[in-house]
């Protein structure tokens, strides 16, 4: 027994580290053998070298060799493997790797490890190079690593890539490899709204340096970029001088014509709400911003606001901007011109007109109407603004309270004038401007009843006429121009098309559609809709509505204010007013917090 108790204990070795021991001694065992030349079964022969190797370890860590000595071809009997497309240093690399676990990776070897490693399907080796490569992204190789990545499934490496691109295009545009980009990476790059440039300028100008490096085979490649060039953002100088010019340009219609639009967006401030091109659209990292502004009016409570609003389409967030001098009370009018926005009339203070100053987010007195008036249209022509009908409370006789004045405003010389009269004095109406021509679209009489009349009042010539009938009578409908069409939505939802020959007709019907005093603009193509009323029930939600294919989409529901009797327009900002988000309970501002985007 005592010697029995004196005899060692022996106790297991767990699984794994038993195993670690017997690969390390098989590991060592390969290398050995190998770098002796023992038991080599093929030889593989890269341009001038040859070497003797183990298929068994080929095959163990590269599913290329696997396949090739599975497949019952030559070198699977005659020992002998010749190898293409690829320097024998290289594969001098994977050996090391392979039999000695050793990574002789540098910047001047890598990418061929790389291109080697994704051949031979070398998983590990795949990965390592992958990861170097991701250490050593510089300005100058980002895009050849790009493509590399592209061509070799890298992911990591692609997006590290990518982001060093997009990042630092300034100076990525200028490098020797941005030169030997193809037509369909050239796209990839300047369509991300990713791309960080200060103006549209730095894009065009790398384009235009792309294409002068090889014109004769690039030319048709670079007018179908021109579609993706987002001119309209570009300064009239720029165009005029550098782009109109252009022999590429001159002579290619589809260029001519995309230019052509970006001039008229310059050159045409009071028509810019209602223009649709997807060129008109701000980057991530752009200094500018489309957002939409809705202006006073009256929340869930029956009370007049003066806040003035700014939602971010691109960060589904409401920011808050200068409020108004004072509460503009009910039915007043506003409308954009270039930029800026351009407040009439309403219940509080019928003469008066304001301008926002969207350079400055400040508001500015400007001269008073010769004749006051709220529940009337305002719309922008030219360089002027046209106030049309409307109803001025301080008439003694209620017969002359509903008014055919036409009032304009001269923007640069800021002077009111009397301009015309409409053929029928109507208020509580909406008006469009179509080819310099402002349409009246029904509204309400001097004697109360609603009309179905549309008047055309001719800018050039100061003349009105009457033009046509609507279906029916109606009054506080909306009218948007989406791409050069005039749409007149209803308070019950229907809405109406004028067509070219001035004809106004049922296009399309919006369900569950009943409410009125709300908004209503043009949004990418579709009509937009926010807020308005319905009996006591003040609505929260904006969406759009396509008149063609009669589909909405919900932009949102949470987060909006309760809104009626307000001004909704859509805007251009720079986000250096965009700093104070402000969340909205029961349609009120709850909070206040400084944004730091």
């Amino acid at each position: 027994m005592e010697e029995m108790e004196n005899e060692p204990s022996f106790v297991e070795s767990p699984v794994e580290p038993l195993r670690f021991k017997v690969s390390t001694m098989v590991f060592d065992a390969l290398e050995e053998m190998y770098f002796a030349g023992r038991h080599t079964d093929v030889q593989i022969i890269v341009q001038d070298k040859s070497f003797r190797c183990h298929k068994i370890v080929l095959a163990s860590v590269s599913e290329y060799f696997d396949a090739m000595f599975l497949s019952g071809m030559r070198e699977c009997y005659d020992g002998v493997v010749r190898l293409q497309g690829i320097e024998s240093s290289t594969f001098v690399d994977i050996l090391d790797f392979v039999y000695s676990g050793k990574l002789n990776i540098c910047t001047e070897n890598a990418e061929d490890l790389l291109r080697a490693s994704a051949l031979f399907q070398i998983k590990l080796l795949h990965q390592k190079c992958e990861e170097f490569l991701i250490g050593h992204i510089s300005i100058e190789n980002c895009i050849g690593a790009w493509r590399l990545a592209k061509a070799h499934e890298c992911k990591e490496l692609a997006k590290k890539a990518w982001y060093v691109i997009l990042e630092n295009f300034t100076d990525v545009c200028k490098t020797e490899d941005f030169n030997f980009l193809d037509a369909d990476e050239m796209y990839e790059i300047i369509n991300d709204d990713d791309l960080q440039v200060t103006n549209e300028e730095i894009v065009c100008d790398s384009v235009f340096r792309w294409y002068r490096f090889d014109p004769e085979n690039r030319m048709e490649h670079t007018s179908k970029l021109f579609e993706h060039l987002r001119l309209p953002l570009l300064s009239s100088e720029y165009l005029l001088n550098e782009v109109e010019p252009m022999e590429l340009v001159v002579n290619n219609q589809k260029c001519r014509d995309i230019v052509r639009e970006a001039i008229s967006y310059q050159m045409l401030p009071s028509r810019r709400p209602d223009f649709n091109s997807p060129r008109v659209t701000f980057r991530r990292y752009a200094n500018m911003e489309e957002v939409l502004v809705v202006i006073g009016g009256y929340n869930a409570s029956n009370e007049r606001v003066a806040d003035v609003l700014a939602y971010s389409f691109a960060r589904k967030t409401w920011f808050q901007l200068m409020s108004l001098p004072w509460k503009l009370g009910r039915e007043f009018s506003a409308c954009v011109f270039g930029n800026d926005i351009f407040v009439s009339g309403g219940s509080q203070k019928l003469d008066s007109l304001l301008q926002f100053r969207s350079d400055n987010n400040e508001w500015v007195r400007c001269p008073n109407m010769i004749q006051g008036r709220r529940r009337h249209a305002m719309v922008a022509v030219g360089e002027s603004l046209f106030v049309l009908g409307g109803y001025d409370d301080n008439q003694t006789e209620e017969s002359n309270r509903t008014l055919n004045d036409i009032g304009e405003y001269a923007i640069t010389s800021r002077t009111w004038s009397k301009c015309g009269e409409l053929n029928t004095p109507v208020r509580s109406t909406t008006a469009a401007v179509s080819k310099e021509k402002i349409f009246i679209f029904g509204g309400l009489l001097a004697d109360e009843k609603e009309t179905n009349i549309v008047q055309c009042f001719d800018t050039r010539l100061k003349t009105c006429t009457r033009v046509d009938n609507l279906p029916y009578a109606c009054k506080l409908s909306r009218a948007v121009v989406c791409d050069k069409r005039v749409f007149i939505v209803c308070t019950d939802g229907n809405v109406l098309g004028l067509t070219e020959d001035g004809v106004c007709k049922p296009v399309a019907r919006i369900r569950h559609f009943n409410r009125r005093r709300f908004g209503a603009i043009h949004h990418k193509g579709n009509i937009l809709l926010m807020g308005g009323e319905c009996g006591t029930s003040v609505f929260r939600d904006i969406f759009t509505f396509n008149p063609d294919t009669e589909k909405s989409c919900t932009i949102a529901r949470k987060n909006v204010p309760s809104r009626a009797n307000f001004a909704g327009l859509k805007l251009i900002l720079h986000k250096k007013f965009l700093k104070y988000e402000i969340k909205f309970d029961s349609g009120k501002i709850s909070n206040q917090t400084v944004h730091t985007s």
